[in-house]
């Protein structure tokens, strides 16, 4: 199991949580079809498949010509919030030109390559666990 949360804290731990641990840029896979290897390895090689609305990559144009790519998390008559990798930021709706939806996941594809077959493996299995090993925290 130690060897499969390895891979989960280089490859998925900075954008998904797993047992209360690791990122929020995607969803939380602690409740997800996890358990059906299928489903798991389907949205792991092909993350743009299936992509619900609230994860899908936008790109959002601003006025003085720079274009930063995220998902939208809020969005009000003043402020767009978007989530990117290094965390939210809330810009001036006044300054955003447009937002375009890509229809593309914010996970990118390739997620498994250059890994050997035992550390796909040992990262399914980790994901595929019912809990979290005792002691063990993907964010260590």
């Amino acid at each position: 199991m130690a060897a499969g949360r390895e891979v989960w804290t280089r490859k998925c731990a900075a954008c998904h949580r797993l047992h209360g641990d690791g990122g929020t840029l995607g969803p939380d896979l602690t409740g997800a079809g996890r358990r059906d290897v299928d489903y798991l390895l389907g949205n792991i090689v092909d993350p743009s498949a299936v992509v619900t609305a609230d994860y899908r990559l936008r790109q959002v144009l601003l006025d003085d010509g720079r274009v930063l790519a995220g998902v939208v998390v809020r969005r009000t008559p003043t402020a767009v919030t978007l989530r990117m990798p290094g965390g939210e930021v809330v810009l001036d709706a006044a300054e955003v030109e447009a937002v375009h939806d890509t229809k593309m996941s914010i996970m990118p594809e390739g997620l498994l390559d250059g890994l050997h077959d035992d550390a796909v493996r040992d990262l399914v299995a980790y994901l595929m666990a019912a809990e979290q090993p005792s002691g063990a925290r993907a964010d260590r």
